[in-house]
């Protein structure tokens, strides 16, 4: 009995697929997630529309991004341990580092200067986590993804 995953040959009008199909659709709508939330990070980035901590305040939703923002940097701590491929590992860990930066100085009284500055260094952290990401989504479908020869008609003519 095998444990991975059975890897299924697709084609799909003269392409040919190396994966199972799931995995191939997981990777395609977080290609595309990956790559809208780095259109935004550039649209904050050329508006001029930076983020940065805001102070806690007791109430449910401000707590409840605040344990939403911690919960994801550990999982992105997880991933980052997770993933055999060096460039991923420092996306997660930056994304991480992102997220437990802002949960972490919520909770402190900061001035608006250093709250610009990690909002700048957190959208240059953000874009930069996110190109990582795409380009190793890119080589993901660029391994897995083959185009068929196309049959040539005029041999027997």
């Amino acid at each position: 009995m095998s444990v991975e995953p059975e890897t299924r040959h697709v084609q799909v009008v003269g392409i040919t697929i190396e994966s199972d199909l799931a995995m191939t659709l997981w990777m395609a709508v977080l290609f595309v997630i990956c790559g809208l939330l780095l259109a935004q990070e550039i649209h904050h980035v050329v508006q001029g529309h930076f983020h940065g901590p805001e102070r806690l305040q007791i109430g449910f939703w401000t707590i409840w991004n605040r344990v939403f923002e911690v919960i994801a940097a550990i999982y992105f701590f997880m991933f980052a341990f997770r993933f055999p491929k060096k460039s991923v590992k420092i996306a997660s860990v930056l994304l991480g580092t992102d997220l437990a930066v802002y949960a972490l100085l919520s909770c402190f009284p900061i001035s608006l200067t250093v709250g610009h500055i990690v909002a700048i260094s957190g959208s240059v952290v953000r874009q930069i986590a996110l190109i990582i990401y795409c380009m190793a989504i890119a080589q993901w479908f660029k391994s897995v993804v083959r185009r068929n020869p196309q049959p040539n008609f005029g041999d027997g003519i």
